[in-house]
């Protein structure tokens, strides 16, 4: 893993508001994976899950707006979504 520390990155939602009501949240769940398969440059993406309450906090018909994340290289082809003060594995060890 490089020693850069990770960028924070604020990732627009507002797409997944065209969706129908009942898919605005699955579609904002895949809308944080392609962006961070485009930005994290990784074909596997892994989202915590304290990202995933955030995304679900509010049901399914209104997601976030938008949400802010690092995005932390795994391995070469794996990025981990997290949010921006969660600790990392590497920080709880």
């Amino acid at each position: 893993m490089s020693q850069h520390s990770p960028r924070v990155h604020v990732i627009p939602l507002g797409d997944a508001w065209k969706a129908s009501r009942l898919r605005r949240t699955d579609a904002a769940v895949r809308l944080v994976k392609e962006y961070a398969m485009r930005h994290g440059k990784a074909s596997v993406v892994k989202i915590s899950p304290k990202v995933n309450e955030i995304l679900w906090a509010n049901s399914r018909q209104s997601p976030p707006r938008r949400i802010r994340v690092v995005l932390e290289k795994e391995d070469e082809d794996t990025v981990v979504v997290r949010l921006e003060n969660e600790a990392s594995a590497e920080e709880k060890e």
